[in-house]
């Protein structure tokens, strides 16, 4: 009897020491489970990721900071050309090549020639632009534009002034619609310096009109056309264009020309018309405009 009572209190007291052994495991294993952050360090590693992205790309800036400069020399070398051309690629970093292009010629005056330096890497397309002054070349316009999104560059009469002007196009990289960009820089009359840049989206130029016309950013059927006229340096907005709705959305096959935007609350100086104006039929985008094509 006593054997008896000795082996089962012997059994007990296994089973309480294994139970207290898995919860010391349960406790131990508990500890080791991450522990949420706190916003302090979410904020802290957030502000040392954002510090090395602005150290690589400064260190990044810095070579192609020299690539240009290197660039720079080879035209001034040329200066006395009318037209000199080179190509060449250049690796400022193990990771990654930088094609280059040098260009001078007449692009934009007679008798003047200008350098456009042309730098692309993997990530953007950079463009600067100098008129000669004297014996050296003097940086007039500088752009940069992504790599994903750069489509071409031109040199063309945009606000019918008589004089060229340099275009960048662009297709946004992200968005639901028709979204193709073009910044332009107008040359002034002292046909070396240029103005500021414009951006439009979707445009149709009208160098003759001194006139722009696009379709504004939007669902297709269910966006605007704008008209913009070049005043100098600046742009005056002569009408938007878009179609009437009822109550409840729905299109009633009318047209509105009015001054403001269509969400604008205050729609004073609304025209209202039957069709659309011959004058806007033939821009880029029309289609997207009607939505026809799209359904």
């Amino acid at each position: 009897m006593k054997t008896k009572i000795y082996i089962t209190t012997l059994i007990m007291m296994l089973l309480l020491s294994c139970g207290q052994t898995n919860e010391n495991k349960n406790k131990l294993t508990n500890k080791k489970q991450p522990v949420s952050k706190t916003f302090e360090q979410r904020e802290k590693e957030r502000l040392e990721k954002k510090a090395e992205i602005e150290k690589q790309e400064k260190i990044d800036s810095l070579k192609l900071d020299k690539v240009l400069s290197d660039a720079l020399k080879i035209a001034s070398l040329e200066i006395k050309q009318k037209k000199f051309q080179k190509k060449y690629i250049v690796r400022p970093d193990k990771e990654y090549d930088v094609q280059v292009e040098i260009n001078i010629d007449d692009f934009f005056t007679k008798n003047n020639p200008q350098l456009i330096i042309r730098r692309l890497e993997p990530n953007h397309v950079h463009i600067d632009i100098y008129s000669k002054d004297r014996n050296r070349f003097k940086k007039v316009l500088s752009h940069k534009e992504w790599s994903m999104t750069y489509v071409n560059d031109t040199i063309r009469d945009i606000n019918g002034d008589g004089l060229k002007d340099f275009v960048v196009n662009w297709y946004g990289a992200t968005g639901c619609c028709l979204k193709a960009f073009s910044d332009i820089y107008l040359l002034r009359k002292d046909k070396k310096e240029f103005s500021k840049g414009f951006e439009f989206i979707n445009p149709t130029f009208s160098p003759e009109e001194k006139v722009i016309r696009g379709v504004q950013y939007g669902h297709p059927g269910q966006t605007e056309i704008y008209k913009f006229k070049w005043n100098g340096e600046a742009i005056d907005t002569l009408e938007y264009l878009y179609y009437d709705t009822d109550e409840e959305g729905k299109k009633t096959g009318k047209i509105i020309i009015s001054k403001k935007r269509s969400y604008s609350k205050n729609k004073k100086d609304i025209k209202t018309l039957n069709s659309i104006p011959a004058e806007y039929t033939k821009i880029e985008g029309f289609d997207w405009f009607t939505g026809k094509g799209y359904e």
